[in-house]
């Protein structure tokens, strides 16, 4: 009677081992979430605000904190700049159904003087300290969806962070002219830094973002409408500018009801919902052109560069990461 005890609590005990060793091993082979930092000019458009929502709905992301900056000449935020934009990420996140919220720090409201001249502030304390522990087998994702200025900054001051992190821009104009209205235009001096530096980088531009990321009106209702206050916070970003940049959305698009969500090609990179092609890198000029090298002396850091978006994935995500927060929150 005795020995059949024993025989029969080994048995147990067998079992519960080899239960908790599958257990462990599933929550191995459960990826980590993806380590991301944001910069952004959040406010300027429509278009920041959806990346930031749609990064921090995610929960295959792991959003480390928005660090905000400038327009340079364009006068889209409020000066300070920074400061503005601070302001609308934080509006953003208020309206998100959100168990914790990532820390959003001002940046810096003007571009670099100089390529070899650093601007200090919190924004480049805090890319320099949420780098650390990372490396080139597992990097920390900056994704550059404004100036480049607090990266260039964080770049300069410590070289070896190029060794941290991976570099995911929207960007440029087109392949392989370069030439930026925009983002790029705002810092020419930081994102020659960016270029120079051996910290790998993927950019998607503003070509294929305009030929794959148009949502009109009706669109943009199909998508949030059945998602609560939040969806219709969402939808009416993209509306209201609509509405209120009518002209310049005629001139963009030829079309008044529609318009691109540029910077959403970088999510769609992130989600594997790209197409791209690697180049020898090239330098940028101070014209905003780029200068490649002849084939024989391309030898050195390449670039990645986003040729297709599958805009459809990419907005079916998007709304159904909303909706599962919202499941989540108990609020739908």
């Amino acid at each position: 009677m005795y020995q059949s005890h024993v025989i029969l609590v080994s048995s147990i005990l067998v079992v519960l081992k080899a239960q908790a060793t599958g257990c462990g091993q599933e929550r191995q082979e459960q990826p980590r979430p993806r380590p991301i930092l944001l910069t952004t000019d959040i406010g300027a458009d429509m278009d920041d605000q959806w990346v930031l929502a749609h990064l921090v709905l995610s929960a295959g992301f792991d959003l480390r904190g928005v660090v905000t900056t400038h327009t340079g000449s364009y006068p889209a935020l409020a000066t300070p700049a920074a400061e503005s934009s601070a302001r609308a990420a934080e509006e953003v996140l208020d309206h998100l159904p959100l168990p914790k919220r990532p820390p959003v720090i001002a940046g810096s409201s003007d571009p670099l003087r100089a390529k070899a001249e650093p601007r200090l502030g919190l924004g480049v304390d805090f890319i320099l300290r949420e780098s650390r522990g990372f490396n080139r087998a597992r990097p920390l994702t900056v994704l550059v969806i404004g100036a480049a200025t607090d990266l260039a900054s964080a770049l300069l001051i410590d070289p070896s962070l190029a060794e941290r992190i991976e570099i995911i821009a929207m960007a440029f104009s087109k392949w392989p002219e370069g030439d930026d209205s925009f983002n790029v235009k705002n810092d020419v001096k930081a994102w020659q830094v960016l270029l120079e530096s051996p910290a790998p980088i993927v950019i998607a531009d503003g070509a294929v973002a305009l030929e794959h990321l148009r949502m009109t009106r009706e669109r943009v209702q199909s998508l949030f409408e059945d998602l609560g206050k939040p969806g219709r916070y969402l939808a009416g970003l993209l509306v209201g500018w609509l509405e209120r940049q009518s002209d310049l959305v005629q001139m963009l698009t030829g079309d008044r009801s529609s318009w691109p969500v540029w910077d959403e090609a970088t999510v769609a990179y992130l989600l594997g919902l790209t197409k791209s092609e690697v180049h020898p890198r090239p330098r940028l000029r101070d014209d905003l052109k780029f200068e490649h090298a002849p084939a024989e002396q391309s030898s050195g850091p390449t670039i990645r560069w986003v040729t297709w978006i599958n805009s459809e994935k990419l907005w079916e995500n998007f709304g159904r990461k909303l909706d599962q927060a919202l499941r989540e929150q108990g609020t739908k």
